[in-house]
């Protein structure tokens, strides 16, 4: 180690003074993202743009306070969140900031630091062999996984880009034939099976192969990421960029592996689709399947809470938000494509930077001539698969701001490897605030201490089970049997979406295989009723068929404290039991259980300054259960949360008919305390067979509404009519809300 590093530091001290004092050479260089003529644009304005002037200063403060701590390139050594994994990291952000500040300002420093340490690697990495941690089904050298390994070669082709005009041709040819080819050639040539992988570790491989081949005119490297490795495996639609562009997308933009691998596999696609627009414009790759990246931006967008956040579905840190460096880029983009797109103005405010691109300067100058437009919210239904076929992810908003009530519901594919066993699962989010909150991952990104920042053991034993999200579980097994293969061949079925009305928005989706004889259909109405309540009310409805008899558990994972039930429970005060010993079961405690009386029920808690309830619907012996998770984990390593289980024994068909509902304020000053109780005071179902479902919801106003939904056609054209509770329903389409 210490012979390689002195190699090294003799190779840096042997070059440091070669002069490097002309100009940047815009005539070939750069070509991949920054372009000459953005280059000259971006020097000529910056001091009267302040967004991004800002952009500059806060890219040249953190570039200068690592170069003066010089140049290291460690002998790799350490997993996710190890040193010398977070040194190669902070290395490739280096060599790009610096290699996109010696554009814009032309001082000779930033890539004379480019220089030295390409050729410190150059130098390092011949001598490298598989990385020592041996975690990954694809280890890198630098890096523990090849994933990583192809991160720094998108950053670092840019920063060749940008440098490679002051370079001698020994530089370059020491550079390209120790470094960027060899590099290129263990992702793509020496590991064919991950590089043709459909999937956002090929997004990421194509990019960086793709991106080096432009920045060294490498025209085989090109087309290595165009078609993916002939000589290797390849899945039946193919291999390669644009294959990884029709697979993965739907026709809505929605990525199968669900928002925050969608957040993180934009990055790749746009970089790499901008590279090619700068040397293939004839591709026309930005109007490929009509537009998809773009749509995919804003659909990356639209698939986040009014807080910015990431709806956390699959395996997702749930602090993940639009302020991510890859929503930058998709903000920056996508305008740079479409001016008229003014709402991004909005969010790139918030992100408070630009890209340093022909596209950040764009969206530069219309912040700085005052062309921001809010952004809105939509509610939306965002179709699964690349023809659109394979289910959907539902969001229902009550309105397009920030103060927003809204509901998800996943009724799409798996999501590949990276998928839950969760179908028809919903999440309730308040103001920006997680009310019924989907777990998410369960993982510490980068934090060595837990099992070196991968995922835990217990993303498996644990989030990826039903139990752990807001849908029915039937006798305490998950949907599938827990098998990724098994539930990767079938998707749920959209039944009904209908966000045009503005008194009832409705989603509702079926899932027929999850459960061998089980057949599931979730209805969510999100009722706006200013009459009863200034808030949204949330009108759940889980239907189940089955001809056998069978325990079902209908959880809900609420943020907050509990605050009432009505139900009479027995808490467990001294000694706590596991649900379970698999599924998931074997990580709850149950903290308490009661007999529920027949007919409404509730359960109130308190979400830091608001009151929220849970009326439903329920029948004789059907019992309370309160948990928290916490069970069979020595670790440490869950997150304590609690839930309400809503547990119906013995019984074939049946209805979960509930109301979701915000209320009332605590002030935490005055300590004053308003609307304690909620609106909704009796559920009742009027009817529920394989035709229709009629539920009745009363309020403490005593005014009533009645919704109404068709179970065995979804015909927006056909009439209904029908008797119930002594009153005549008439209506056209699925369902109908009757006030």
């Amino acid at each position: 180690m210490n012979k390689i590093i002195k190699n090294i530091w003799i190779v840096m001290v042997a070059i440091w003074f070669v002069a490097c004092d002309s100009e940047p050479d815009s005539t070939h260089y750069p070509n991949v993202i920054l372009t000459g003529e953005a280059v000259k644009a971006i020097r000529a304005e910056q001091a009267h743009l302040p967004l991004l002037k800002q952009s500059i200063d806060g890219l040249q403060k953190n570039v200068e306070l690592e170069m003066m701590n010089g140049i290291e390139v460690p002998i790799p050594k350490d997993p996710a969140g190890g040193y010398t994994h977070l040194r190669h990291k902070q290395n490739y952000m280096n060599m790009y900031g610096a290699g996109v500040l010696w554009q814009v300002t032309g001082e000779a420093r930033f890539a004379n630091y480019v220089r030295d340490m390409l050729l410190a690697y150059a130098e390092l990495y011949p001598t490298l062999e598989v990385h020592p941690v041996k975690a990954s089904y694809a280890p890198g050298r630098l890096f523990w996984q090849q994933l990583n390994e192809a991160v720094w070669l998108v950053y670092v082709s840019q920063a060749y880009d940008c440098i490679a005009g002051i370079l001698t041709a020994e530089q370059k040819e020491l550079i390209e034939n120790e470094l960027l080819v060899p590099y290129a050639d263990f992702l793509s040539v020496e590991n064919p099976k991950v590089f043709n992988r459909v999937h956002n570790h090929g997004v990421w491989a194509a990019a960086a192969v793709g991106m080096t081949g432009f920045a060294i005119d490498n025209e085989e490297l090109v087309n290595r990421a165009f078609n993916g490795v002939e000589t290797g495996p390849k899945e039946e639609v193919g291999a390669g960029f644009l294959v990884q562009l029709t697979q993965l997308f739907s026709p809505d933009g929605y990525y199968t592996e669900g928002p925050y691998y969608q957040r993180y596999a934009m990055l790749p696609y746009l970089l790499f689709a901008q590279a090619i627009d700068n040397n293939r414009p004839e591709m026309k790759i930005f109007e490929y399947r009509d537009n998809i990246l773009q749509k995919a931006a804003l659909t990356t967008l639209q698939l986040t809470n009014t807080n910015g956040q990431f709806f956390p579905i699959n395996d997702a840190l749930k602090s993940m938000s639009y302020m991510s460096t890859s929503l930058v880029h998709a903000v920056d983009f996508v305008y740079g494509l479409d001016e008229s797109q003014k709402e991004l103005l909005s969010i790139a405010r918030q992100q408070g930077e630009v890209i340093i691109c022909e596209a950040g300067l764009k969206v530069a100058r219309a912040i700085a001539n005052g062309e921001a437009r809010l952004f809105k919210w939509e509610s939306k239904e965002f179709r699964d698969g690349p023809e659109g076929k394979q289910g959907a992810f539902g969001v229902l908003r009550s309105n397009s701001g920030k103060n927003s009530q809204t509901v998800t519901m996943k009724y799409a594919s798996q999501g590949m490897g990276h998928g839950h066993f969760d179908r028809l699962t919903i999440s309730f989010y308040d103001q920006g605030k997680e009310i019924l909150q989907d777990y998410g991952a369960a993982r510490y990104v980068n934090v060595e201490y837990k099992h070196g920042g991968r995922y835990l053991p217990e993303n498996k034993t644990w989030a990826r089970q039903t139990i752990a999200h807001n849908t029915l579980v039937v006798d305490k097994d998950s949907q599938s049997e827990g098998n990724v293969k098994t539930a990767s061949s079938h998707h749920s079925e959209p039944w009904v979406f209908d966000a045009s009305k503005e008194d009832v928005k409705v989603m509702s989706a079926k899932e027929n295989k999850a459960y061998e004889g089980v057949n599931m259909h979730r209805t969510i109405a999100l009722l706006n009723l200013p009459e009863v309540s200034e808030d949204a009310i949330i009108l759940d409805l889980y239907r189940v068929e089955s001809e056998a008899q069978h325990k079902y558990h209908l959880p809900y994972y609420y943020k907050g404290q509990m605050m009432h039930t009505n139900v009479d429970y027995k808490a467990e005060t001294t000694a706590l039991q596991a649900m379970g010993k698999n599924d998931g079961y074997q990580h709850l405690w149950q903290t308490a259980e009661g007999l529920m009386t027949e007919g409404t029920n509730r359960f109130v808690w308190l979400n830091e300054d608001r009151f929220y309830t849970l009326t439903t619907e329920a029948q004789t012996n059907d019992k309370l259960l309160l948990t928290r998770i916490g069970a069979g984990d020595p670790e440490f390593s869950l997150r304590n949360e609690p839930a309400v289980i809503f547990e119906r024994d013995k019984t074939a068909s049946t209805l979960f008919a509930s109301a979701i509902e915000a209320h009332g304020n605590k002030h935490p000053v005055t300590e004053l305390v308003s609307g304690l109780k909620g609106h909704v005071a009796e559920i009742k179902t009027l009817i529920n067979n394989s035709e229709y479902t009629l539920v009745q919801l009363a309020f403490a106003n005593e005014s009533k509404v009645v919704f109404a939904i068709c179970n065995n056609s979804n015909d927006q054209s056909a009439s209904h009519q029908l008797m119930a509770n002594g009153q005549e329903y008439n209506w056209t389409g699925v369902c109908q809300l009757f006030k």
